[in-house]
């Protein structure tokens, strides 16, 4: 079994990597194999629904969506884990 953890956080080994790292270890533990991937700080196209991934079997538009799905094949489960900034104000 293979485990995708997906790292949203702009920053590739801040806090989200960490959090995302110590699930990973204790996975391993268990026997499961693991993996976290970057998605990174470039823009990501969103879909337009023209179809053409079913024909060619990647997304028209060249960026890290084609990556992750090629990772994402090989994957029995997923985590999820984006950035959260909190900005606190005085009151």
């Amino acid at each position: 079994m293979k485990v995708l953890l997906v790292n949203g956080s702009p920053h590739k080994e801040g806090c989200t990597y960490t959090a995302l790292n110590e699930v990973a270890k204790e996975l391993n533990k268990e026997g499961i194999e693991t993996e976290i991937f970057w998605i990174g700080i470039k823009p990501i196209s969103g879909c337009i629904a023209c179809h053409k991934c079913s024909e060619i079997k990647r997304c028209v538009f060249d960026d890290v969506v084609n990556e992750f799905a090629k990772k994402a094949e090989k994957a029995d489960g997923f985590i999820f884990r984006q950035f959260i900034m909190q900005q606190l104000q005085e009151q």
